[in-house]
């Protein structure tokens, strides 16, 4: 099965989709009890969900069976109380601090940001424009003097020459010193600073770039004609370039002035502690809850647990008033949000001063939330809702199979929830579905796109099992 992943920084958008415009996205397809399935939630299940569920002449119907099938075996499992388990009060912690510290950004940072027709039609203009350019790499920045001197004075192959001259090991990598036709976001940021103000042909004053000194010169700049109708079409594109910029820019700003006045200072002692414990426990076994799950629920026995423990009181970081320990960092830690590997161990512990600092900052906006009561707000409850469901429905099937003698499949599974729909009040609004004008590839359901979070690595929403339908 073919798998596309995407990657998102904010927002979402719908390929091919199309709603009725006298409902809208909020209207209500299905109603299973106190829970319901509105258009939105269809058409993002569906666009993202599985491909190999999104066949058939009844694709739609099937799809949005599928959904009501899992709010059953959800509430089937609430009514056994399933969601006491441990697990499952650990994931929804976590998920809604997630979701909290998301609402800030949404509150502080997204909230103010506007694009104009204006900032559109620039970014359009530029992305036009391709150039190319070359430099020479100076020995510091007494040399660089020198070289932005001679280039002015007798051009940049005329001191190329002379430089070959004096060091031949360039003439090794001179092709090197040119670029191709490039974008202005093809090349890195800091490079593009220097560039984008030179007049060409003409040799940039010395420049810092990487730990090295340079002299950059703009060799040529192409730019495409655009139409009207290369305005229209890109439009809505580029505002998602410029919206996704500023969100970045801002919420960087965000942390730095929230973050900046606490002090955050790192105790070595204790960080090296955490460091040595937590590489053994990765490399042991990776994670997935929350380390005191494992710690005090389950009572797992290793050496790196052991000598967490008997390290709890050491200090480990302090910020603002607050003096945390190596016991405070692991009730704060959550593995499944702050994604490490074991690549190298260098690598690691680069990692893990970045994921202390990531920690720190998620307690002080969950704190904001708090003071705040972002928790309130209605969308945040529907989100965790929905992830309960999902979760509850996994939860239920494995509650089916525990000890019995049934072969659950696609189809044993399908034949039990068509019990539960028959047994419970559930009402479907057929005709809306009907309506809904969803375009699929002919002769292929498309590939399965794996809409992910940028901050987390984890959907921005959940899908439908893909266990409804062999594939």
């Amino acid at each position: 099965m073919k798998q596309a992943v995407v990657l998102i920084v904010l927002g979402l958008s719908l390929i091919g989709c199309t709603t009725p415009e006298k409902d809208g996205d909020d209207a209500v397809l299905a109603r299973i009890g106190d829970d319901v399935i509105t258009v939105n939630d269809f058409l993002l299940n569906f666009e993202f969900g599985h491909a190999h569920l999104r066949t058939g002449a009844e694709a739609k119907r099937d799809y949005l069976s599928f959904m009501i099938y899992e709010a059953l075996m959800a509430q089937e499992a609430e009514a056994l109380r399933l969601d006491t388990l441990p697990t499952m009060q650990n994931a929804m912690s976590t998920l809604k601090e997630e979701l909290l510290i998301e609402r800030v950004f949404d509150e502080k940072v997204l909230a103010g940001i506007e694009v104009t027709e204006e900032e559109i039609e620039a970014e359009i203009n530029k992305m036009a424009v391709s150039f190319q350019f070359r430099f020479l790499p100076a020995a510091g920045r007494q040399d660089a003097e020198l070289l932005h001197r001679d280039m002015q004075e007798r051009g940049f192959e005329a001191v190329l020459e002379e430089r070959k001259e004096q060091i031949p090991e360039l003439s090794a990598v001179e092709g090197q010193l040119q670029s191709p036709y490039v974008k202005a976001d093809e090349i890195d940021a800091e490079l593009l600073d220097i560039l984008k103000d030179l007049e060409l042909n003409t040799a940039s004053p010395p420049a810092f770039y990487r730990g090295q000194w340079y002299i950059f010169e703009v060799q040529d700049i192409r730019r495409v004609r655009l139409s009207p109708e290369d305005y229209e079409n890109k439009s809505s594109s580029y505002e998602k370039v410029i919206y996704n910029r500023k969100a970045l820019e801002k919420g960087g700003a965000f942390v730095a002035q929230t973050m900046e006045p606490l002090g955050v200072r790192t105790k070595r002692a204790g960080f090296e502690i955490l460091e040595s414990a937590l590489w053994e426990w990765y490399t042991d076994q990776q994670p997935e809850s929350n380390l005191l799950f494992y710690i005090d629920e389950l009572g797992v026995e290793k050496p790196y647990i052991d000598r967490l423990v008997q390290n709890y009181a050491v200090p480990l970081v302090e910020f603002g008033q607050e003096l945390w320990t190596i016991e405070s960092f692991i009730a704060h830690f959550t593995p499944g949000r702050y994604i490490m590997t074991t690549k190298t161990r260098d690598a690691f512990t680069a990692r893990m001063a970045d994921v202390v600092a990531l920690v720190i900052r998620d307690h002080v906006l969950l704190d904001i939330a708090e003071g705040e009561a972002l928790g309130d707000y209605p969308g945040l409850q529907r989100d965790l809702r929905k992830w309960k469901l999902s979760w509850m429905s996994v939860e239920y099937k494995k509650w089916l199979t525990h000890d019995s003698t049934t072969s659950w499949n696609a189809e044993a599974y399908r034949k039990h929830a068509e019990q539960l729909l028959s047994d419970n009040k559930v009402s479907i609004r057929w005709g809306i579905l009907d309506t809904l004008n969803i375009t699929m590839p002919e002769g292929s359901p498309g590939p399965t796109v794996n809409l992910l979070k940028s901050n987390s690595n984890k959907r921005p929403f959940p899908i439908v099992d893909a266990g409804w339908k062999v594939n």
